[in-house]
């Protein structure tokens, strides 16, 4: 799922902090910062979306994240792969190597991890 900078920006406060109030939330934003309704509404939004939920407290609610840094990282992922790399993961390795963006010793790691995992 694609999210705004915004929304992105909520979600990684929320996995780095955990619950929190909308208030909180607002001034984890650096100056100037967005208007309280604003962040009550990119809240709502991640709601909708199942990215955050919430728990009652009196007249206000605390958010929390509905799902891990990594099921999203995970999950966008293999949506990208898919869509920029024909669903083939060694597609995007490839790119990775013809860019300079992957070492040698880092693909030696990878044969190595893939090596204990199928152990």
């Amino acid at each position: 799922m694609k999210l705004t900078n915004r929304e992105e920006q909520i979600m990684d406060y929320l996995w780095e902090h955990g619950p929190s109030f909308v208030k909180v939330i607002k001034g984890s934003f650096e100056d100037p910062q967005p208007h309280y309704n604003t962040i009550s509404t990119l809240v709502r939004n991640l709601e909708q979306k199942k990215m955050i939920d919430h728990e009652d407290f009196g007249t206000t609610y605390r958010y929390f994240a509905a799902i891990s840094k990594e099921e999203f990282v995970k999950s966008n992922l293999k949506k990208d792969v898919k869509k920029y790399f024909g669903n083939s993961y060694k597609s995007l390795v490839s790119s990775l190597v013809e860019s300079n963006d992957l070492t040698v010793v880092e693909i030696k790691e990878l044969i190595e991890l893939a090596k204990n995992k199928t152990q």
